[in-house]
């Protein structure tokens, strides 16, 4: 993982990333509690999409459904499985370490699709220590590991005030 100021990662996260496709986003109902106090993110490049979730465990498989419906496109079927694990691990990690778990907390899902890729970031309201990849035998502190090994590029930006933590998956040609 290269260190940078500001950003975590492969790489930073880039300011603009062009997108040269995307689906439409599913229809479905908004959550009910939609939390005020989680910060819209910046502004996305066109194609993106994102979506604010209640922080709280069970809606961290609401998250888990949209990334689904949203990839249901089967050119992006490779790629639905690694998604939603990551997508379940860094949405737990947003619920169970940062304020994104506190009552009225919450976290958004933001899928992107730059040139041969999907792009997935979760949002949180953020922590007072910098998420890590742990290493050892102790239990939990694996889900950063899992983007590590899973995606093809990835990192963490933003501090105290909110994160986001994001990753790449490659699309088959």
């Amino acid at each position: 993982m290269k260190q940078q100021p500001g950003a975590f990662g492969r790489n930073a996260l880039p300011a603009a990333v062009p997108v040269l496709a995307a689906p439409t986003a599913p229809s479905g109902p908004v959550p009910a509690a939609i939390p005020a106090q989680v910060p819209a993110p910046a502004p996305s490049p066109p194609g993106t999409a994102f979506r604010t979730f209640p922080g709280t465990p069970a809606h961290v498989s609401t998250a888990r459904r949209y990334v689904t419906q949203f990839l249901a496109d089967p050119g992006y079927r490779h790629v639905i499985d690694d998604a939603v694990l990551l997508v379940s691990e860094l949405a737990s990690n947003a619920i169970l370490h940062t304020r994104s778990g506190d009552p009225l907390g919450g976290f958004t899902v933001e899928l992107g699709f730059p040139a041969g890729t999907v792009r997935i970031a979760v949002h949180d309201q953020g922590s007072r220590e910098v998420p890590r990849v742990l290493h050892g035998n102790g239990e939990g502190g694996r889900g950063l590991g899992l983007v590590e090994v899973l995606a093809a590029d990835w990192g963490i930006t933003g501090g105290p005030a909110g994160r986001t933590v994001w990753f790449e998956l490659t699309l088959r040609p």
